[in-house]
């Protein structure tokens, strides 16, 4: 029954039957939960009441995916819009992935077997209903919720490693995902994330775990960017359109995180 050969099928009513060409792909965050077969057992206790929701998949940590309405159909996600470029009901043209996230921010990294699992999930999908590979523009593409319900979404699918997805598409499905840091990796990263409030100010270094540092490590272990220890705790700010990011500064670089995605600038502009 399902689209994808490695799913499993939860089915729930929660969908619009028949409802068209899906021309986009949503990726969402659970904001909670432990699995995936856990998030598609809710969805179905929604049915019949006052907020039916549902996905057309759901990821979980340990990789596995579940399907739970046809890619025919339209699933209840993505219903309240705010950004008006997304006319009539997305639902009818978008398919739409959540990746269980444990947090309520969704600023859990995905992990290797996630990230691996939804690559694969979204380039298939990509390729058998010809919705493009690439950031969505004005006809198709891949976003987030984010885009389409910004007042109320801004932080779903949250953390989310858009720039490895783009380059795995690019390439054809072979860019290795996202390494996953060694032991002495992560101590060597802890220690210089510490460095500079331990030892310069007698200070507790800012938290890890969020999206700014897991970005910073990812590019360190990843790309071999270094933009050395953080100088500030992170802070809310806004971009020059007005919209809310959050700010990090770095020895050498300065971090702005907006809708999952950490953009880096240096003395030279953005990195």
């Amino acid at each position: 029954m399902v689209d994808y050969k490695n799913a499993i099928w939860s089915p729930n009513t929660n969908f619009f039957p028949d409802s068209g060409k899906k021309s986009f792909l949503i990726l969402h965050g659970t904001a909670g939960g432990s699995s995936a077969r856990e998030i598609a057992s809710f969805f179905q206790g929604t049915e019949g009441s006052g907020n039916p929701v549902s996905s057309t998949y759901i990821v979980d940590q340990a990789g596995v995916i579940v399907q739970t309405v046809l890619e025919k159909d339209g699933a209840w996600g993505n219903g309240v819009v705010t950004n008006p470029n997304w006319l009539g009901n997305p639902n009818t043209y978008t398919i739409s992935i959540e990746h269980v996230k444990p947090d309520n921010a969704n600023a859990t990294a995905l992990t290797p077997a996630q990230q691996a699992a939804s690559f694969a999930l979204i380039k298939d999908i990509c390729q058998r209903n010809g919705i493009g590979m690439h950031d969505a523009d004005d006809t198709t593409g891949i976003t987030g919720h984010f885009s389409i319900d910004p007042v109320n979404r801004a932080r779903c699918p949250g953390n989310f490693p858009w720039d490895e997805l783009w380059a795995y598409l690019a390439n054809g499905g072979t860019t290795p995902v996202n390494n996953t840091p060694t032991a002495y990796q992560i101590k060597e990263a802890l220690d210089c994330w510490k460095s500079y409030f331990e030892r310069t100010l007698g200070q507790p270094a800012p938290v890890t775990g969020t999206g700014i540092y897991q970005a910073w490590v990812s590019d360190w272990v990843n790309r071999g960017r270094h933009y050395g220890p953080p100088i500030t705790k992170e802070y809310d700010s806004n971009n020059w359109s007005g919209g809310h990011i959050v700010c990090q500064e770095f020895a050498h670089a300065r971090c702005e995180y907006q809708n999952g995605s950490a953009n880096w600038y240096s003395f030279n502009g953005k990195i």
